[in-house]
């Protein structure tokens, strides 16, 4: 079964007109070079776009483009607030454990102890606080799984300071965070100032919530409630005093700078439709 059947059966579904050889090349690019989820995404959309606007024949590629396109760019906004999320988590970390442990490096105690063969229950206590012993397994777990080799030499050797927060993937911070809620809970705001009771089993859902939408993003899949995603950032922003809106608002009115091609479109090029 070709892979693309299903994008075909859908295709015919939302053309009106059979395409002449020229037109079928274009749709195999396509569906050849497109994302298959957020395409056939597109044409459900566009299917009811030009049942109820009567879009002509000769349009009807170059709308599918438009909604893919928007797509696309609805999928992408949503990771500067996850990105905000997941840096603000890390930094808000590094300071309110350091201000427990009284020292910003207390993970290197870990670090090499982890090296000199012993297992989390080797720490009741770090820096003679007592701790968590899930919160030291959840540590020792982010050092186990660390794999990229520049992650690696920039938690290694003396003066280090909060590096080891940014080598975690957003999984392994997540499980240091709610193994210690007592801790990590001083990390927000009050719950009068949040208008919520931040519990763990709150923080816990919105982290997944975020998990599986950073996941879908960079797997290029499509986001079927966005906002449900922009509420959970809000709330984990909103708590470390963060203000999404404006933050949003910044972000809209950002000037950066557009690449510059330096290639002349061709006949060639049947990507994007015009």
């Amino acid at each position: 079964m070709s892979r693309h059947a299903a994008t075909r059966e859908l295709l015919g579904s939302y053309l009106t007109f059979t395409p002449r050889p020229v037109e079928t090349d274009r749709l195999e690019a396509d569906m050849g070079l497109l994302n298959r989820a957020l395409l056939d995404d597109a044409i459900k959309e566009a299917t009811a776009v030009r049942e109820k606007k009567g879009v002509p024949a000769d349009q009807q590629r170059l709308v599918l483009h438009q909604i893919y396109t928007r797509k696309v760019k609805e999928l992408s906004s949503l990771y500067p607030f996850i990105f905000a999320v997941e840096n603000s988590l890390r930094s808000s970390l590094a300071d309110h454990s350091a201000r427990k442990f009284g020292r910003m490096d207390w993970w290197i105690l870990i670090r090499d102890a982890r090296a000199a063969g012993y297992d989390h229950t080797h720490f009741p206590n770090i820096a003679t606080v007592p701790v968590n012993g899930r919160f030291v397994q959840a540590v020792f777990r982010g050092f186990e799984r660390m794999s990229n080799p520049a992650h690696k030499q920039s938690v290694a050797g003396p003066d280090r300071t909060d590096q080891f927060y940014y080598t975690l993937s957003l999984g392994d911070l997540w499980n240091i965070l709610k193994e210690d809620w007592n801790m990590t809970r001083g990390m927000f705001c009050s719950d009068h100032q949040f208008g919520l009771k931040l519990t763990s089993q709150v923080f816990d859902q919105t982290m997944r919530v975020i998990k599986d939408a950073r996941n879908e993003i960079f797997h290029s899949n499509p986001i079927r409630n966005r906002t449900k995603v922009i509420e959970a950032c809000e709330r984990i922003l909103n708590g470390l005093g963060i203000h999404l809106g404006d933050y949003d608002a910044d972000l809209g009115a950002a000037q950066a700078g557009r690449a510059t091609p330096k290639v002349a479109r061709t006949d060639r090029h049947l990507i994007p439709a015009r």
